[in-house]
């Protein structure tokens, strides 16, 4: 089983647009995929400090149980710490949640890297 977490602009599920600035994404999308399918999908509302919250958007993500984040792309502060939690991350998803999860499938997104990192700031 992996449950993969994807950040997004609503609360729209497979169909919200994916948000490109993972500090101040409003939502993460979190899907149990299981055999090559979708077996579960929850939508839980950020609790980042970027958007009022009380923890960073790793240590949200890292607190959901996901094992994989789908994003646009991320820094390398937000890298190192979901590496370290023991996340994969894939960067260069964009347009919809769904569209995000079938370019994961088909290999599309490429696995973060240091050297990928969002160069201005942006976790």
């Amino acid at each position: 089983m992996v449950l993969i977490c994807i950040p997004s602009l609503d609360q729209g599920g497979l169909k919200s647009k994916i948000s490109q600035h993972l500090g101040k994404t409003p939502y993460f999308v979190l899907i149990k995929y299981e055999n090559d399918k979708i077996e579960n999908i929850q939508i839980l509302e950020s609790m980042a400090k970027h958007v009022g919250g009380n923890m960073t958007p790793g240590e949200f993500i890292a607190g959901s149980g996901a094992n994989k984040l789908l994003c646009g792309n991320l820094g390398p502060k937000a890298i190192q710490m979901l590496q370290a939690a023991g996340i994969e991350v894939y960067t260069g998803a964009s347009g919809t949640v769904i569209e995000a999860l079938h370019d994961w499938e088909e290999g599309k997104l490429k696995l973060a890297s240091m050297d990928s990192a969002c160069a201005d700031g942006h976790i």
